[in-house]
C-alpha cells in the first residue's frame, strides 16, 4: 500500500514531520522542530485520483453516501472526507505513527523540556509503580511522553497497552518486554479491553487516552494492583480528577466519593504545553502535580514550569518513592 502514497512520499520519509494535512486547496505540515507551516510547492493535480485509488485498494466506497474514508498502515493513518461533505474540497489527514520513541532524557534536558530532578523523579515514580495521568491539548505530545515514561517499566513487568490507533507501539519498541498490544474498534471498545485486560494478569495498563464510560473499569484495573500510564485532554494538572468524573455514566453524581476514589487512584497529574517560538515549536512540561486523599483531598504542586519542590510530597507518596528513607527516619527516631 505504500506504492499509493506517492503525492505525500518526501514528506513521509521525513521523520520530523508527524502530520500531513490537505484541506482542499493547500497542504500543512506539522514538523518537530519548525512547527506547522504551509507547503506552497505542493502540487495537488492528482488529489482526487489519489483518493479513489486507496479506496480501490482497500475495497471500500468513497462518494456521496459513504463520505468518510479511512485506513491505517504499519506506520501510519489516513483519513479523507468527500467533498459532499468538506465543502472546501477533498480533506486528507495522515498521522504518522512509528514505532519509535523520539524523547529522551538528553534530547529533554537539552530543548528544557523538563529539568534533570523532574525527569529523575518521574522515572522512580514508574519504577516504583506510580499511576501517572499525562493532560494538554491536542499535539502537545501527551502520547510521546507516555512511550517515553513506559521505557523505564522493568521488561519482566506484563504490559497491556490499549489503543483505537496503534502509536504506543511498546511491544515493538521494546521487543523484550512482557507487553500485549489491544486495538479497540467498534465491536471491542475501550471498556471491553480494559475488562479483559484484568484477566491477563497485567502489571501495567497503558491507555492511549481517557474519553468516556471506560473510566469507570479504569479504576477497577487500578483498585485490583494494575498501575496506569494514560492521557486526558484538561487544561491544567490539578483539574485531572475532576476531568475524569465528568466522563462517568452519571457524572456529577456522589461527587465527592468519586473524587476521592479519583484522588486514591492517580499519584501523579503532568500537564503539558506547546508554543510555537522563532526557533519552531517548543514543548514542556508545564505543571507536575501529585494527589493524595490521606486526611483530606489534596493536590500538591511540585513543579511550576520554572521551580521544582519534592519537600512537601504526601507522606503515602513519599513511603511509596523512597522506602529506605522513611524505615530509616524511624530507627532514628
Amino acid at each position: 500500500m505504500k506504492e499509493l502514497f506517492y503525492l505525500f512520499q518526501s514528506y513521509l520519509d521525513d521523520p520530523d514531520i508527524t502530520d500531513v494535512n490537505y484541506n482542499g486547496r493547500m497542504l500543512w505540515l506539522d514538523h518537530l522542530k519548525k512547527g506547522r507551516y504551509r507547503d506552497d510547492t505542493f502540487c495537488d493535480d492528482e488529489i482526487e485520483q489519489f483518493c479513489f485509488q486507496v479506496a480501490n485498494r482497500l475495497n471500500l466506497p468513497f462518494n456521496v453516501t459513504n463520505p468518510l474514508l479511512e485506513a491505517e498502515t504499519e506506520d501510519m493513518r489516513i483519513s479523507i472526507l468527500h467533498p459532499s461533505v468538506s465543502k472546501s474540497g477533498i480533506s486528507i489527514s495522515i498521522r504518522k505513527t512509528p514505532a519509535v520513541q523520539r524523547l529522551s532524557r538528553s534530547m529533554l534536558i537539552k530543548e528544557k523540556y523538563a529539568p534533570a530532578a523532574l525527569l529523575d523523579f518521574l522515572k522512580l515514580a514508574v519504577q516504583k509503580g506510580c499511576n501517572i495521568m499525562v493532560g494538554g491539548l491536542p499535539g502537545v505530545g501527551k502520547t510521546e511522553l507516555i512511550k517515553f515514561l513506559a521505557s523505564y517499566i522493568p521488561s519482566h513487568q506484563r504490559i497491556i497497552t490499549i489503543e483505537d490507533t496503534l502509536e504506543l507501539r511498546h511491544h515493538i519498541i521494546h521487543p523484550a518486554s512482557d507487553c500485549v498490544a489491544l486495538k479497540v474498534n467498534e465491536r471491542f471498545t475501550y471498556s471491553d479491553a480494559i475488562k479483559a485486560s484484568l484477566r491477563q494478569k497485567p502489571d501495567w495498563l497503558l491507555v492511549s487516552e481517557i474519553r468516556s464510560h471506560e473510566v469507570v473499569y479504569l479504576l477497577e484495573a487500578v483498585s485490583t494492583g494494575a498501575h496506569l500510564l494514560s492521557t486526558i485532554h484538561c487544561s491544567q494538572a490539578a483539574s485531572i480528577p475532576k476531568r475524569m468524573i465528568q466522563m462517568f455514566p452519571d457524572g456529577y453524581a456522589q461527587l465527592e466519593a468519586k473524587l476521592e476514589m479519583m484522588y486514591e487512584a492517580v499519584d501523579i497529574g503532568v500537564y503539558l504545553q506547546a508554543s510555537v517560538t522563532d526557533n519552531g515549536i517548543r514543548r514542556q512540561i508545564a505543571e507536575a502535580v501529585v494527589f493524595t486523599n490521606e486526611a483530606r483531598l489534596c493536590s500538591t504542586m511540585i513543579y511550576d514550569g520554572q521551580k521544582l519542590s519534592l519537600e512537601e510530597l504526601p507522606k503515602p507518596l513519599y513511603k511509596k518513592l523512597y522506602p529506605m528513607k522513611e524505615r530509616r527516619k524511624k530507627t532514628c527516631s
